[in-house]
């Protein structure tokens, strides 16, 4: 998860910076995102650069990371990847030196190919939103949905499936068998007045690639404004995608001449097979939706988390999570989604995972940051 990492540096260190991480939980932690704020990095080190920096582990072993500059000129933070058991702390430290070549693990990108389509993804999943041009094609669709990708394969795809331009067929690494149409998808919002959806009048109007590295893809998209039961509201997404899990993190901010906005949050239910859901998430498993064979093509699964949401597991066709947001207020949530044929065996195994990732934004890893002299 996201751990913004504060500490207070008077002076710089020729040893670099030494970042301790604990684990508060009585449960192992893998594969979690340490983000350690820019400012204490070049407080702590001397020389430091978006290029020029090495992450390593107690033992001296380089472990990858990433510069984040949330679409900025300069960087931001720094980030990477811990593996913490349970009640116990790990020392990493950053210094400048010549950093090694990581594997691509998240990657996100507009698609003027294939319209106006803009597409991100990870090790494990992958995911598309619509854009103007898909408004004056042919489908003439507009709508707030999130188009969900099963895949297989740890390899990025992206680009390799548009260039094939048949990706409805499962080649042996995965394939879109999801269907969209005016729907929330996997995992989008809208406001919900008077019993009713009232989603955007068009696809997202701009977009920046926020990052792209082989631990965190993002992504800031705005909405032109719409009428909101008589209130003009716009939209701002930011979403984020880490290597090595399932769920994007959705942060969501909606503006208007209003005080509080119902704001629902959730995927659209097509053949469903069980939903179930716990504190603050919810939970479905339904056959693909856009598929000739859904028997051979599987099962989908959905979740997404929300704490403090009203919670409904079928209202308006969607599974739902429902909460009020104040104009300009980030409203952040979290929506995933897993395979059959892609790592996730049962709703047993999904809601592990579900379970897993809502302890990492419940309790975070503890960070502190100072420099490493002794």
């Amino acid at each position: 998860m996201l751990l913004l990492a504060a500490a207070a540096m008077t002076a710089c260190c020729p040893k670099g910076v030494e970042v301790t991480v604990t684990n508060p939980t009585a449960d192992e932690r893998d594969n979690e995102t340490v983000e350690i704020q820019w400012s204490a990095v070049t407080e702590g080190l001397q020389g430091a650069t978006a290029t020029n920096l090495v992450v390593t582990d107690d033992e001296g072993e380089e472990i990858p990371s990433q510069v984040i500059f949330k679409g900025e000129t300069e960087p931001q933070a720094l980030i990477f990847q811990v593996d913490i058991d349970a009640n116990e702390s790990e020392c990493y430290y950053i210094n400048t030196g010549t950093p090694a070549t990581y594997v691509q693990k998240t990657f996100g990108r507009q698609v003027p190919e294939r319209l106006d389509d803009y597409a991100w993804e990870n090790n494990l999943c992958a995911y598309r939103l619509y854009g103007p041009a898909l408004e004056t094609s042919k489908e003439q669709l507009i709508t707030p949905g999130i188009d969900v990708w099963v895949k297989c394969t740890e390899k990025l795809v992206i680009d390799e499936w548009y260039a094939k331009g048949d990706y409805h067929h499962n080649y042996g690494d995965g394939m879109d068998c999801y269907k969209v149409g005016r729907t929330l998808g996997g995992g989008a919002s809208v406001p919900m007045v008077d019993g009713k959806f009232w989603p955007m009048d068009h696809n997202y109007n701009t977009y920046q690639t926020l990052d792209n590295g082989p631990i965190r893809t993002s992504v800031k998209l705005v909405y032109t404004p719409w009428d909101v039961n008589g209130t003009a509201v716009s939209l701002v997404k930011i979403i984020s995608l880490d290597a090595d899990h399932r769920f994007n993190r959705m942060e969501n901010i909606y503006e208007g001449a209003f005080e509080e906005l119902p704001i629902a949050a959730g995927f659209v239910r097509h053949d469903v097979k069980q939903t179930t859901q716990g504190e603050g998430w919810l939970a479905m498993v339904e056959a693909v939706s856009d598929s000739k064979q859904p028997e051979v093509d599987g099962d989908i699964y959905q979740a997404v988390i929300l704490p403090g949401a009203e919670l409904h597991a079928d209202l308006l066709g969607h599974s739902l999570a429902v909460t009020k947001v104040k104009s300009g207020e980030p409203m952040v949530y979290y929506s995933g989604s897993g395979w059959s044929q892609g790592g996730v065996e049962d709703m047993e195994d999904w809601v592990e995972d579900i379970t897993e990732y809502q302890a990492m934004i419940a309790q975070p890893l503890q960070v502190t940051v100072k420099p490493a002299c002794k």
